[in-house]
């Protein structure tokens, strides 16, 4: 028998596991700091979306080209995005200056013979030019652990290159914690990116211990080690919520794109997680609130009309019956993940060239 058709239903047991945990207890709010709701613009976030919709929109695709309406729908609009400014669009050399280190989420290498290896966005950029790296992180260790991890891996690359870094879900706090943890690699580092990212935590790490995420541990579709087993711990929001409360601001720029699909590109297995941030705030991702997801300081692209999974995942279900109605992956990512790299790296060099201006026009501002 096919080991996909084997252990395809253990496979959707597991995956709905959230459903079945129970509820939380009480909050002890001791342990939060006070939040505010207020439009990004007002969150010290600058706003890009119009901007990076121009870019996304054009951008070149190595399949059937979008229609102006399917590039409409893969970014959701809200009603103060506004008109585009200006059409960052940087050069094959500009991109040759940059090294591209991108790290996935919870668990990501417990599933890896479920991942469409060849179609991940890091690998198709870099078959597309980029330079690109990913990096392997352990999926059920803590966000310090996988700073560790990431510090030593990239600060042993003789390449001296400026790094962007790029963090999906829990990748993008296992960056934060490495940037504050490690200066020499924060100095060595032009930006982090954000996409989907566990900036907040999430609600859903409350009904979720770490035993349950170590069940991971035993999918037969990857090949995946313990670690610390503290994932789940580095995804409570209060612990986010304090650790963004002592280390921001970020020592390098930042840039966020979130997931907040419409309810018909939701994944079924994601419905239940989906529903019970909806009881929160309805614009989510099946796995996080939209402003947990949004980096206080950085620059936010845009939103992804995709779960959380589709923005970066490729599943390959096959040969896995029904997983064609558990999961719903279609979504347009290498494109929007080019787009990603290359508006930063045009807004990175766009404001060192401003810099440079200031400097030649008072050149007491570069003391």
């Amino acid at each position: 028998m096919h080991l996909h058709r084997l252990y395809g239903p253990a496979l959707a047991c597991l995956l709905m596991l959230s459903s079945c945990s129970p509820m939380p207890p009480a909050v002890d709010t001791s342990q939060y700091v006070p939040l505010t709701l207020a439009p990004a613009s007002h969150a010290a976030v600058r706003d890009e979306r119009a901007n990076f919709r121009a870019l996304f929109c054009r951008e070149p695709t190595d399949d059937n080209a979008h229609t102006r309406e399917e590039c409409r729908l893969a970014l959701r609009k809200f009603r103060d995005e506004g008109l585009p400014t200006r059409q960052p669009a940087p050069s094959p050399v500009q991109r040759e200056n940059y090294r591209v280190a991108v790290a996935l989420g919870v668990g990501w290498d417990c599933m890896r013979d479920i991942i469409d290896d060849s179609t991940l966005p890091a690998n198709l950029l870099g078959a597309s030019g980029y330079d690109t790296l990913l990096l392997d992180v352990e999926g059920l260790s803590s966000a310090e652990r996988n700073a560790e991890i990431i510090a030593a891996r990239l600060l042993a690359d003789t390449d001296q290159r400026p790094l962007i870094l790029v963090g999906y879900s829990k990748g993008a706090v296992d960056f934060l914690v490495a940037l504050a943890t490690y200066p020499e690699l924060a100095r060595r580092t032009a930006a982090l990116v954000t996409v989907a990212g566990a900036v907040g935590g999430s609600p859903v790490a409350e009904h979720a211990s770490d035993k349950t995420a170590e069940l991971l541990y035993f999918s037969p579709f990857g090949d995946c080690e313990h670690g610390d087993g503290r994932v789940m711990a580095s995804l409570r929001p209060a612990t986010r919520h304090a650790w963004l409360q002592d280390n921001l601001p970020l020592p390098v720029a930042a840039y966020s794109l979130v997931t907040a699909p419409e309810p018909e590109r939701v994944s079924r297995v994601l419905h239940s997680s989906y529903k019970l941030l909806g009881a929160v705030h309805p614009i989510n991702d099946g796995a996080l609130l939209a402003w947990d997801q949004m980096l206080p300081g950085s620059t936010l692209l845009g939103y992804a009309n995709a779960d959380h999974w589709a923005v970066a995942v490729p599943i390959a279900f096959d040969d896995i019956p029904l997983a064609d109605l558990l999961v719903s992956n279609g979504y347009p990512r290498t494109r929007l993940w080019r787009a990603i790299i290359d508006f930063v790296i045009a807004d990175l060099d766009m404001q060192t060239d401003a810099r440079k201006h200031t400097v030649r026009a008072n050149p007491e501002a570069g003391l």
